[in-house]
Formats: C-alpha cells, structure tokens, sequence
C-alpha cells in the first residue's frame, strides 16, 4: 500500500506541529513560585485596575504583567525561582518599584503596596485660565499675561473684586500715610 504525497505532507506537518508545541512548552519557564498582594491607596482603599510589572533579575528575560482586580489584589503563579523586580503603575505611571525581591517554592511571596498621598486618578485638576493685565500709565512695561485661578478671585479673594486706587493714595502709602515733605 502507498500513501498519497497529500497525506505525506499532512504526517510531516503534524509531526513538525507536535514538535513546536512540545519546545514553545518546554522553553517557557514554569516553576512553584507565586508572588501575590494588594494595592491600596493613601486611604486604605483597593486600587483597582493598577498594573503590576514582574520581571526576572537572572537575565532570562522572563517577564509578567498582571492588572489589580476591584479589590485591588493581584497575583501570579508558576514562577521560576529567582530574583524578581516588581513595578507598580498607576494609570501609566510608576509609583512604586521593589527590586530583587526573593520568592520561594514552598509559600506564595506577599508584596503589598500602600500608597502615600494621591494617586493620579484621585487628583483633581487645578482650573485655571489666563489674563491680560494692562500696563500702568506711565510704565515702560507692557502690559502682561497672568494665570488666575476659576475657583479663586484675581487677588486670592473668593469675591474676584480688584480695586484700583489713585495716585494720591498709592503716593500716601509710599510716603507712610502722610503727604507732607521734610522732616
């Protein structure tokens, strides 16, 4: 009896396939080791959806990304035994980094991270907008622009009211109060 060379082609093929497999298997490194935690803020609350970049230090490029759940826990198994560096990222930006950070075979290796102060989700953004502020008569400066902040008036004062005042009277405050020459 003698085989087609379509069924030839689908014997080596399958054999090549079993093959990719068993070396894609064999070349990812596996091992006992977890390491696991829980992301908390400045007010003991989870943060969720943080990322957690875990990287092997033995040069084997081996490397994890894992998110924070809604409780803001995380975790990875099957790790090679090794030195591991551990990188938190809060909406895109590093908060924390634990480098060569030892994990074992026999129990699961707890990295917890407690944020201080605010973490970029919970900062509210300042609102602020520009203005033009005239140069005084008889100034050789130009007028220039400044930053005020929505929430607060011009001068720092929740009314926003600027008063201008005479010459007369910034001369009285100059000459502390009186106008009179001489002593």
């Amino acid at each position: 009896m003698q085989t087609s060379p379509a069924s030839t082609r689908s014997i080596h093929l399958s054999v090549v396939t079993l093959l990719v497999s068993a070396v894609a298997a064999w070349a990812s490194p596996t091992g006992p080791a977890r390491i696991q935690g829980i992301v908390k803020d400045s007010n003991q609350k989870p943060v969720a959806g943080a990322e957690v970049h875990i990287t092997a230090k033995d040069g084997s490029g081996f490397q994890k990304i894992v998110r924070t759940d809604s409780g803001g826990q995380y975790g990875v198994s099957h790790l090679p035994v090794t030195d591991y560096e551990v990188v938190l990222f809060v909406n895109g930006q590093i908060k924390a980094t634990l480098g060569n950070q030892k994990v074992f075979a026999n129990k699961p290796t707890q990295m917890d991270f407690k944020l201080t102060g605010k973490f970029a989700s919970a900062a509210q953004k300042k609102h602020t907008h520009m203005v033009y502020v005239p140069a005084e008569t008889g100034s050789n400066l130009s007028g220039r622009w400044v930053e005020v902040d929505d929430n607060v008036g011009a001068a720092g004062v929740q009314s926003g009211d600027v008063k201008r005042l005479s010459g007369d009277a910034v001369r009285k405050m100059q000459g502390g109060g009186t106008n009179s020459g001489g002593n």
